[in-house]
């Protein structure tokens, strides 16, 4: 009996494994692997590749990180940080072993997110007793567009989700065998999650009240979990290197002038009421289509509603979670309302919500006559189909029109543009200017070269352009020619290098501006 089970569940865990892979083919994404970051949110995609590519250029101290753009300490280096860099400097090390190439990065994404969605479903499998319905759970995750989009492409929300997943995997495995290994565990990864993404302690927060009720109010053998006061330790304790690198971190950057990442909130109340309107604008028109199928979002909300109507059948801690997590929800999105204008990926980790709501409802499905069970579960299995054919197209979405035309119309030849420089003597530590480019690394990690864009320096000046060239910014690189009538761009165009598809060079050596 032990052996037919063991070889039900392997059986099951293949099938999750090949699903799993069949959807990452589904999606395209095996075609976009060695891509270099575009899409929306080029510019926080490139953020990642740039610190990463720096760790793997330089070999700087995992505690130095370094950007492209030089916009730190008043314009001579890129000392700056924002999330914890362990992945950046992970894939750096991965690069030194078998080459600087995007797709090792986005494997090492991609193999997080799947750990993450595999420790969901070993999870749900045990809490569920039934393996579609975990898989279904677990493997609906990865059919929202904004997992499928972000989580490959070198950002740290989705691997802080998944980290969450892993974390709660290993208290329910605890839960199983009592050993605290399993808590140290699930404590690491609740610690990284945060460390990636603050955002996603919502769950760990939840899970920390949950707790202490368990303890303070409910009888031994009522409780989930059954912690006693040691096994708090290792969830006390990663709270402090999560405070230690937030707080270094901003110590980092102050030292070094070099803030471009809001470790603060960003709370309803300070927005304007143009800004209101135009990030509901927002949420109605794309981040909505973006974050799941919309259907699966409404049938997310009629479910909460009837577990909410249903709430007195419900064990004691799915009312806790299904009222304290969506309240999570509101809490978040209340303190972090303004960066929803365009930071659509913000949303991720609030997917837990959507999880724990799935968990709880199915909970009630496991209780249904055989035959009532096999309908529902037909029903959700072409539910899930629906869910995946749509990400398909949504995917599709984010490499076409005007979510990738300026890459496509004027950055792109940037990636391939080394040749030339090397033809023209543009060397690899020659710093440059880059316009137009309002991202912080965008189009110099596009060519790797440091240097300077309209992030940190006022580019419509041309005393700015004087003291970069002080600073010892090289050459001018303009990837538009719509631009080249600028009047502050006139004394910096009487060299010119050379020119590739949509890319002039100009040389700004010997220019002092007196």
């Amino acid at each position: 009996m032990n052996i037919k089970k063991l070889n039900s569940g392997l059986i099951a865990n293949i099938v999750f494994f090949a699903i799993f892979v069949a959807l990452f083919f589904i999606f395209g994404l095996n075609k976009r692997m060695d891509d270099p970051p575009q899409s929306v949110h080029t510019w926080r995609q490139t953020n990642s590749t740039s610190l990463a590519l720096n760790y793997y250029q330089y070999e700087l101290p995992f505690l130095e990180p370094e950007m492209h753009n030089q916009f730190c300490n008043g314009g001579t280096s890129g000392k700056a940080v924002g999330e914890f860099p362990i992945i950046y400097y992970l894939v750096a090390q991965l690069w030194k072993i078998l080459g600087k190439y995007e797709w090792v990065f986005r494997l090492v994404q991609v193999a997080i997110i799947f750990l993450g969605l595999f420790s969901l479903f070993l999870m749900l499998k045990k809490i569920l007793k039934n393996q579609f319905l975990a898989g279904f759970i677990s493997l609906l995750s990865f059919t929202s567009p904004m997992v499928v989009f972000y989580g490959p492409n070198f950002m740290p929300d989705v691997p802080a989700l998944s980290f969450v997943f892993m974390a709660w995997y290993f208290v329910a495995r605890f839960q199983d065998n009592r050993k605290p290994v399993n808590l140290w565990i699930g404590a690491l990864a609740f610690c990284l999650s945060m460390l990636l993404k603050i955002t996603s302690g919502i769950s760990f927060i939840a899970l920390g009240g949950w707790l202490l009720f368990e303890l303070l109010f409910q009888k031994k053998e009522e409780r989930v979990f059954n912690f006693n006061w040691k096994h708090f330790l290792p969830f006390v304790l990663i709270i402090f290197p999560v405070i230690a690198w937030y707080k270094y971190a901003d110590y980092y950057n102050t030292i070094n002038h070099g803030h471009f990442s809001h470790h603060g909130i960003w709370p309803i109340w300070n927005v304007t009421k143009e800004q209101f309107i135009r990030i509901l604008d927002l949420v109605d028109k794309i981040f909505f289509k973006e974050y799941f199928l919309p259907y699966t979002q409404y049938a997310t909300f009629i479910i909460w509603v009837y577990l909410l109507i249903t709430i007195k059948k419900l064990k004691p801690v799915c009312r806790y979670f299904i009222i304290v997590l969506p309240l999570g929800l509101l809490v978040q999105l209340t303190l972090w309302f303004a960066v929803l204008d365009y930071h659509d990926y913000y949303l991720i980790n609030l997917l837990v919500v959507l999880v724990a709501v799935w968990v709880v409802f199915l909970l009630q499905v496991t209780k249904l006559q055989a035959r009532s069970k096999y309908i529902v579960c037909c029903i959700l299995g072409i539910f899930f189909i629906w869910n995946a054919l749509t990400c398909r197209e949504r995917a599709k979405v984010r490499y076409v029109g005007w979510m990738n035309e300026l890459y496509d119309k004027n950055y792109k030849a940037l990636t391939q543009i080394e040749p030339s420089f090397e033809k023209w003597g543009v060397k690899k530590d020659d710093k440059v200017i880059s316009m137009p480019d309002y991202t912080i690394n965008g189009t110099l990690y596009y060519m790797n070269r440091k240097g300077y864009t309209g992030f940190g320096s006022d580019l419509s000046k041309t005393e700015t352009f004087y003291k970069r060239i002080g600073q010892g910014a090289k050459y001018l690189v303009i990837s538009d020619s719509t631009i080249l009538d600028r009047e502050c761009l006139k004394p910096f165009l009487k060299n010119k290098v050379g020119e590739f598809k949509n890319v002039s060079v100009y040389n700004l050596q010997g220019l002092t501006g007196d």
